[in-house]
């Protein structure tokens, strides 16, 4: 498998498993959805925000280098179905990035700007690899906090995103 064959599939794993917390996201009532459960973010919801928010300001970066959403703003979105909604439109933007990608492209540099201003660089591939894992970290704070409300949104592992995509059971 190339590299570009693993970042595309790791990014159709990210969205498999963000899909799958939004799913069972939308069976809590408005107060469980947005009640501090004690993890990064406080709250499902405000969890859910910063992995969609992080996933379009990594996109922007690797577009622009710059943040043309700010993180802040992605936070203020509240509610399942319009968080919903951002996951959508950068799961779709994703989709096409990682689609458009070269091996050549993911070797390349990126200057880039932090949310505080401070400028790096760093090669693609590790920076897309950063957001899938960052993603995984909060996603799986945020099962832990479904599972304490009684609703497991089930297995979140990489292996078991490779078996349903085979047309496994899981």
């Amino acid at each position: 498998m190339s590299k570009v064959e693993l970042i595309r599939a790791l990014y159709d794993y990210n969205e498999w498993a963000n899909n799958r917390l939004l799913k069972t996201a939308s069976e809590l009532s408005p107060d469980e959805f947005s009640r501090p459960q004690g993890a990064s973010w406080g709250s499902i919801e405000a969890n859910l925000a910063h992995i969609a928010g992080a996933q379009v300001v990594w996109l922007s970066r690797w577009h622009t280098g710059a943040n043309q959403t700010p993180l802040a703003d992605i936070h203020a979105i509240t509610g399942v179905d319009n968080i919903r909604g951002v996951f959508d439109e950068s799961h779709s933007a994703l989709r096409g990035f990682t689609a458009s990608l070269a091996e050549g492209r993911l070797d390349s540099v990126l200057a880039y700007t932090d949310s505080r201003g401070n400028p790096y660089e760093r090669v693609l591939w590790q920076l897309m690899t950063h957001v899938v894992n960052h993603g995984t970290y909060h996603r799986g704070e945020v099962a832990m906090a479904l599972t304490a409300l009684g609703h497991n949104p089930g297995d979140l592992d990489y292996v078991y995103f490779e078996i349903a995509r085979e047309g496994g059971s899981r």
